[in-house]
């Protein structure tokens, strides 16, 4: 439960971050500037939404409404008379990293406006349960999570169940159709866990470091001691301290991606494979030994419905991700809001000018200094 609390937590924070926004060319600058720029299509008012994931995108060659006017409201006064507004407001947060929270506010809209197409709600007491949820599978207090693990994200508790809590429950509730398991995955995944299976180690690196991996994937194939060694010696902490063990692997695939399941089952006991691309990287794995089946443990009615349970728990968590693309790129958002740029942009608008004024030029090499005379 702690494993899959945590995964819904990793999950939930995917919607509240903020991801990097692209530039075009060049350096932005240091201070959020809100550029205006035409809206979607439709009539004053009544916005016309698309009907959902693969909808054609508003019709471009309709007048675009008028922008709205700065939000006069007051918010406080100084001097008795002079009232601060909240446009005010939001344009003094705004500039001082309010564009940080944009993409999470088009995201929230994006999954709260196909929500109200398909007339899906949440009730405070989804809401409430949803959060003692996330807190019990940590095996924390609520006062521990507030205190301990909420300051590690950055977040307040009103915030983490509106920005966390809420789109997660809505788009779980939108996915949850699209996931099925049938008695023949219940079958495999029983057969993955009690039957036979091959007890492995594994080693990673790094999309980049191809040239790392293949002089320590030499030294690994040497010798048991000197795979144990690179094992520990890996970035990933938790394969490192377990000197690149995992959990034995059975006979079928439960990943979309089966490079690691094809990769081992190659093998013979002893053997390491050689090095082989995954989407995180590069991995090699080495077949240590076979595992007999555990010949106590049925496929009873109550093991069919806890198996279909965190079946379903796992796929679920692997559609959202799907089911919110297809939402956002329906939706088309456009954000003009732009804050200062990443170190990595940054960069990379520099080499663009570089490049687009011809490259560096070369300077002239200094004068060689005369020789002293004797």
């Amino acid at each position: 439960m702690a494993l899959l609390s945590g995964r819904r937590l990793v999950r939930g924070l995917a919607f509240a971050g903020v991801a990097a926004t692209g530039y075009a060319f060049g350096v932005t600058s240091d201070r959020a500037v809100a550029q205006p720029q035409p809206q979607p299509a439709g009539l004053p008012g009544t916005p016309t939404l698309p009907s959902g994931p693969g909808a054609q995108p508003l019709p471009k060659s309709v007048a675009p409404l008028p922008q709205a006017e700065p939000d006069r409201r007051v918010v406080a006064y100084i001097h008795g008379n002079i009232p601060i507004t909240r446009g005010e407001l939001g344009d003094f947060l705004i500039a001082r990293g309010g564009h940080e929270k944009l993409e999470l506010l088009v995201n929230k809209r994006i999954i709260e406006l196909e929500a109200e197409r398909r007339k899906i709600t949440l009730t405070t007491v989804e809401m409430k349960a949803a959060l003692e949820e996330d807190v019990r599978g940590l095996g924390i207090s609520k006062d521990d999570f507030v205190k301990h693990i909420l300051p590690k994200y950055g977040k307040s508790l009103y915030e983490w169940t509106e920005d966390v809590i809420r789109p997660r429950l809505l788009l779980t509730k939108m996915c949850q159709s699209r996931v099925q398991v049938s008695d023949e995955d219940i079958q495999k995944t029983f057969e993955n866990r009690f039957g036979e299976r091959r007890a492995a180690k594994i080693i990673t690196w790094n999309e980049n470091d191809f040239r790392t991996a293949q002089k320590q994937w030499d030294e690994a194939r040497k010798s048991d001691n000197d795979f144990d060694r690179i094992a520990r010696m890996q970035a990933d902490p938790t394969l490192a301290a377990a000197g690149g063990q995992v959990r034995p692997i059975g006979k079928h695939s439960e990943t979309e991606n089966d490079a690691v399941h094809k990769e081992l089952h190659k093998l013979q006991p002893g053997e390491l494979s050689a090095i082989f691309k995954v989407p995180s990287g590069f991995m090699c794995i080495k077949y240590v030994a076979p595992v007999p089946p555990e010949a106590n443990v049925k496929l009873d009615e109550k093991m069919k419905e806890a198996l279909r349970k965190e079946m379903f728990t796992q796929r679920l968590e692997r559609e959202i991700p799907k089911c919110f693309k297809e939402l956002k790129d329906a939706a088309q958002p456009q954000v003009y809001l732009k804050g200062p740029p990443s170190a990595a942009e940054f960069r990379e608008g520099v080499s663009n000018i570089i490049n687009q004024a011809g490259g560096v030029p070369t300077l002239p090499a200094a004068p060689t200094p005369p020789a002293p005379k004797p």
